[in-house]
């Protein structure tokens, strides 16, 4: 069974899924890379391109036995969510894949 991390590839996500990776764990990763990095993520974690609210989280979920989810995405940069707070928003919560 794998646990999916969202935001992956993200400061705080890559270093979660490094941590999962070496204990043994079978992971994959979400991330649409707006802010994160694909050369973060360890390469035995399965890597999907995508966001929490598309079609990309079904296609993981079709294929794979999840244990757990770690959330990590979504903007956390202040000066954006000021000067546009409904997208940081809809980023932050978005709606699971329809």
């Amino acid at each position: 069974m794998s646990i999916l991390v969202t935001g992956g590839a993200g400061y705080i996500g890559s270093h979660m899924v490094w941590q999962l990776v070496d204990s043994g764990e079978d992971v994959v990763v979400l991330d649409n890379l707006a802010t994160g990095f694909g050369w973060a993520v360890a390469p035995e974690a399965h890597f999907v391109r995508g966001d929490c609210g598309d079609q990309a989280l079904s296609s993981i979920s079709s294929g794979r036995r999840g244990r757990a989810i770690i959330h990590f995405a979504g903007s956390v940069v202040v000066p954006d969510s000021v000067a546009d707070p409904s997208a940081t928003i809809s980023t932050t919560r978005s709606s699971p894949a329809r």
